[in-house]
């Protein structure tokens, strides 16, 4: 379970380290680099220290690139682009919907069903959520404007989608033999290349990047937190628990990312949010216990 909360602590970092990269670079253009980068070190690694672990049987290539697709290229394009014209809390509340997509994938791909104590832990967690959700809609404008569903929500919730689904054909892999630092390091290498021909077309040739060294930084910094660190842990943790409860523990992210506003860019954590950590964190308990 410490891992588990390490896990979304590491992940709540990388959105400051993208935000500050995205203003000083192409939006596709920042998620080709940062894929190929990342890639270069994980195939690296392998190429070094276990290259017949990079052999790939031409049955698995369509599969291959269905992760790069979905894990990378779709998830992060999308994702990128809807995030321009909604709210936070827009975002938040449609990345919640991710253990719900999660378990209904499970049912549909491994006809795997939610015990009650299960579905009991969800909707204490979803509760959970509605003390933050509250503090941020103060008036009737605002919920008008929640309540609006446009085409960027709609992009949104496809990415989430895909990110969901993303992981059922990774945990197919890696059920075939392959380590999921292989699986992953073809993927971003794959997706990478698909994201900087779009950013080519899309976004020009003109220069990607207004501040280049800034932006180097803040580039190793994401790729180190979000690409090497995150998505290797999050790898090991499917091996231990289920795609369900790893997609549910995702709701501790926005608690960390107020405790690192509030910590670094002086922010103000109120009792909204401490509220919802409870909430969250007894959901998750109650979800765990049923797969001890």
């Amino acid at each position: 379970m410490v891992l588990v909360l390490i896990l979304y602590a590491v992940l709540a970092t990388t959105f400051i380290f993208a935000k500050k990269a995205v203003a000083l670079a192409h939006p596709c253009f920042l998620v080709g680099v940062r894929m190929l980068l990342a890639a270069a070190l994980i195939l690296g690694y392998y190429a070094f220290t276990q290259r017949k672990a990079l052999v790939i049987a031409k049955k698995d290539y369509w599969l291959f690139f269905r992760v790069a697709l979905f894990h990378i290229y779709i998830t992060f394009i999308f994702d990128l682009w809807s995030l321009q014209y909604i709210t936070a809390l827009k975002s938040t509340l449609i990345f919640s919907t991710t253990p719900f997509i999660a378990a209904i994938l499970a049912y549909m791909l491994l006809r795997e069903r939610l015990s009650l104590k299960k579905v009991f832990g969800i909707i204490i967690g979803v509760g959970g959520l509605a003390p933050i959700i509250i503090s941020q809609v103060g008036d009737q404008v605002a919920f008008q404007e929640l309540a609006y569903i446009s085409l960027p929500e709609v992009v949104l919730f496809g990415a989430v989608i895909s990110g969901a689904y993303a992981w059922f054909l990774v945990k197919q892999l890696m059920d075939r033999g392959y380590g999921f630092g292989v699986v992953n390091g073809y993927a971003m290498l794959i997706g990478g290349l698909m994201s900087l021909i779009t950013s080519f077309v899309v976004e020009g040739f003109a220069a990607p990047v207004s501040d280049i060294p800034s932006f180097i930084g803040w580039l190793l910094l994401l790729v180190l937190s979000a690409n090497i660190i995150f998505y290797n842990l999050y790898g090991y943790l499917l091996q231990r628990y289920s795609i369900t409860f790893i997609t549910f523990a995702g709701w501790l992210c926005p608690c960390f990312g107020t405790i690192y506003e509030w910590a670094f860019m002086g922010g103000t954590i109120t009792w909204h949010y401490l509220v919802s950590l409870i909430f969250v964190s007894i959901g998750l308990y109650v979800f765990h216990q049923e797969e001890l």
